[in-house]
């Protein structure tokens, strides 16, 4: 609905617009209808739940990390802005229950006023300004900026492509500075006119406020601060028009930040080329009150049978208890952010990590010198085989892993960091009910999950305790009805109340290969019956693979992110192997990223009993932290394995199959065997080469004798050049220029099998490039010639020299 208004002293349009009562989503939990439930909004279009990569965009918001805002990759050279010739009394003013928006007013001939228009990089075409609105509460996150990487506000002048195929928007991040912005402050009086002349039409209004009540306190008495402006003949309005690309920003050099997303409320449909300033806009306090007070206060205005008059009016906004109108951000899911500098691209900073590490003095010890494993390693290869260089066959190389491969000692230690997993349409994880069927059901968050990692090894054993600390479920997931067999919590809490914390294992030893690879024979908790390896790929990378072969497989790729290998981040995908919906049809069940950074073991310990404390985890679901090389329950092999089982796969109690006697390889036994066996190979060549020639042969004949049926040869049995390009027309039936493998047999016929004709068609067809062009045609037609003499000296036929004579300068003539 929209309510109207002409204003002396003013030409305006100051207009609500409301969603109704009946909101169809909202930034809150109660009602189903919050961020984590856009994806099954009932909505023609919706495309909240991510397109799997198939629009090569993606969902937005998105967290621009501090790698990136540190980091120039290119200058802003790309981009051009143009400010539009709209004048202030051209724009409409509108406040709904999820913003506050302008734009330009549409004329009774249908046209607007030109609010503006840039160009991007990548693509030719203009955008041009159609709007802007404001979130309360910034939607994207950039990490080491603002409040924890947000901000009290972000704008979007949103823009659409002059083809009408795509969307771009110019944003910038609101923050609060020491002086008011002189052009916002119109802006603020435009919609603040607006909600001056609904408080006047509504005189019943809906109280108390509850649900912003955390930022703002509404009252239905409030004075908006600039409403008697036109009553009393002060200009509401200065002369001209904003300028949208030169009056936001506060920063004389700004760069920016962009990549390619979607819109940010529903339907989220990803056609948007994102461009975020890197400096925010500064206003006053004042001004932000004010801001924030017009969307949260928001109230709307319900209207009688006749469609204008106002019969009653009600609180009503789509905010979060907090007062947030901003969607969370989402997985980039391999997109790249790239920042566009002012003045050219800067020098990275370096050892920029994905997460600041608190223990700023924590220093990654040296790796602890381990004994060599003795015992013999006696070379089994074949007689021509060196076994020299080959670490597996020499006594004096370790078994041991960190001798294997040195990575493992940057691997071990005490890390702490954080693990999202996304369903397989590339969405955040959020609650599933927890079902005995699946492994990966989890009825709790997995968009932002504490993980705790815990790696030991000790010569030839490796030792992995990962843990996992999830925040309480939503409260509207607990008021979904549970279906059989299933359950919205686990453990002893309560659904919506407490976190909960799991804990898994990886036991494994080192193989007889000596290059570093971990045979992983036992595994507990999510993944328990799975086994697997643990490969080094390089020096800053391990890939990890385990599974039951049954019913699920598990893969992870790991690698050290800085050049202290202090951190690591690390990605993998989960696979259900079942025969029930939805994994029958699409084994995916979930993907996830990951980062970590290496702290001492006191913080460790600190970290992980603040994670169960602020997820509310009950002490009887926490798990015990536990010391090097240990298991977190030693006292039953049903969930630890025991000693003998490790001894039954450690190299060090078991014999190399890397072995053999030998005396074999030495003195003149190995002499003659050697001249025995070249004697044998030169006979076997030598008749393989006689039996090549004999085959070679046996195919010009063939074609010769093809040949011989469809021209006139001359005696000499030579085409002249005008009978070479005749003849290979014939057989080039589609006129390409070049004869064709299909072309060729059909010349050919059955006159041949299809093993000799593809060796015929091999050998004419020399660059090997699946044709045959005029050049080989002609290299293979001048030994036709021969061949056909062959053919009639055979059978008693031999031309005169006077004939001979006639056809070469006939030949000549033609050439």
């Amino acid at each position: 609905m929209k309510l109207h208004w002409n204003l002396a002293g003013a030409s305006l349009v100051a207009v609500v617009d409301g969603a109704g009562i009946g909101n169809f989503f909202t930034y809150y939990d109660a009602g189903g209808l919050g961020p984590d439930r856009w994806p099954f909004l009932d909505m023609e279009g919706n495309e909240c739940g991510g397109m799997g990569g198939a629009t090569g965009y993606g969902q937005s918001p998105v967290t621009i990390s501090q790698a990136v805002e540190s980091t120039c990759d290119t200058d802003k050279a790309a981009y051009s802005f143009t400010g539009g010739d709209c004048t202030w009394n051209d724009l409409k003013f509108s406040l709904s229950n999820n913003g506050a928006k302008v734009e330009p007013k549409v004329n009774d001939d249908g046209t607007t006023c030109n609010f503006g228009s840039m160009n991007i990089p990548h693509t030719p075409n203009k955008f041009n300004a159609l709007q802007f609105h404001i979130h309360t509460y910034s939607e994207h996150e950039i990490e080491g900026k603002g409040d924890r990487g947000f901000f009290p506000a972000e704008l979007h002048v949103v823009h659409q492509e002059e083809t009408k195929e795509s969307y771009a928007v110019f944003g910038t991040m609101i923050d609060v500075g020491d002086t008011a912005h002189p052009v916002f402050e119109y802006f603020l009086r435009g919609w603040e006119l607006v909600a001056t002349n609904v408080a006047e039409s509504c005189p019943v209004t809906s109280a108390p406020y509850a649900a912003v009540q955390q930022k703002v306190t509404c009252s239905a008495t409030y004075q908006f601060p600039y409403n008697q402006s036109i009553q009393d003949g002060v200009a509401f309005f200065p002369d001209g028009g904003p300028n949208l690309y030169e009056d936001l920003p506060t920063a004389s050099e700004w760069g920016v930040y962009t990549y390619k997303g979607g819109l940010t409320t529903p339907g989220c449909n990803e056609i948007v080329n994102w461009n975020l300033l890197d400096e925010a806009m500064l206003i006053s306090q004042e001004q932000m009150d004010r801001l924030d007070y017009l969307i949260l206060c928001f109230v709307q205005p319900t209207f009688a049978s006749d469609g204008t008059t106002v019969e009653s009016c009600v609180h009503n906004t789509v905010a979060s208890e907090s007062g947030s109108t901003s969607r969370p951000p989402q997985p980039l899911l391999g997109r790249k952010v790239t920042h566009r500098c002012p003045k050219g691209p800067a020098v990275v900073i370096s050892d920029v990590g994905m997460l600041p590490p608190p223990d700023q003095d924590f220093v990654k010890p040296s790796p602890i010198e381990e004994p060599a494993n003795t015992g013999s390693n006696k070379c089994t290869k074949t007689l021509f085989e060196d076994c020299s260089d080959d670490p597996r066959y020499d006594p004096e190389v370790s078994v041991n892993l960190k001798s294997t491969a040195p990575s493992w000692a940057d691997a071990e230690g005490y890390w702490v960091g954080t693990r999202r997993v996304y369903n397989n349409q590339g969405s955040q994880l959020m609650e599933t009910f927890a079902s005995d069927k699946f492994k990966n059901t989890m009825p709790y968050p997995q968009d932002e999950v504490k993980m705790f990692v815990n790696r030991t090894v000790m010569q030839t054993r490796y030792f992995a305790h990962i843990y996992q600390v999830f925040k309480p479920a939503s409260l509207t997931f607990c008021t979904f009805a549970i279906p059989e067999e299933s359950s919205n919590v686990l453990g002893n809490g309560e659904c919506g109340k407490n976190g909960y914390a799991t804990v898994g294992e990886r036991f494994g030893t080192a193989t007889f290969e000596k290059d570093g690879t971990v045979d992983v024979f036992f595994t507990t908790g999510r993944y328990a019956g799975g086994k697997g390896k643990a490969i080094t790929v390089d020096d800053d990378t391990f890939y990890y693979k385990i599974g039951d072969d049954n019913s699920f497989e598990y893969s992870e790729t790991e690698s050290f992110n800085n050049p202290t290998k202090t951190r690591v981040a690390g990605s993998g995908q989960y696979f259900i192997v079942s025969d029930v919906l939805p994994y029958s049809a699409n084994p995916l069940a979930e993907s996830f990223t990951y980062e970590l950074y290496q702290v001492s073991e006191e913080t460790f310990k600190e970290q992980l009993a603040a994670a169960y404390a602020d997820n509310y985890v009950l002490p009887e679901d926490q798990k015990p932290v536990i010391s090097s090389g240990n298991c977190i329950d030693i006292s039953s092999d049903a969930t630890c394995p025991s000693e003998a089982m490790f001894q039954s796969v450690d190299p060090l109690y078991n014999s190399t199959p890397y072995e053999q006697d030998p005396s074999v390889k030495g003195g003149w036994i190995a002499f003659f065997v050697i001249l025995g066996v070249l004697v044998l190979v030169g006979i076997l060549y030598v008749w393989h080469v006689h039996r090549i020639n004999q085959q070679a042969d046996r195919y010009k004949h063939q074609f010769a004798r093809r040949i011989a049926e469809t021209i006139n040869m001359a005696h000499d049995k030579k085409l002249s050049a005008k009978g070479l390009e005749q003849e290979f027309k014939t057989i080039d039936s589609d006129g390409n220029g070049v004869i064709t493998k299909e072309e060729f047999y059909r010349f050919m016929g059955d006159r041949v099998s299809e093993q000799d004709f593809n060796v015929m068609f091999a050998a004419i067809d020399i660059d090997h490039s699946g044709s045959i062009d005029f050049a080989e045609f002609c290299a293979f037609m001048a030994q036709i010639g021969a061949i056909l003499t062959e053919e009639e000296e055979r059978a008693g036929h031999k031309p005169s020299s006077k004939a001979l004579a006639k056809d070469e300068e006939a030949g000549n003539e033609d050439a």
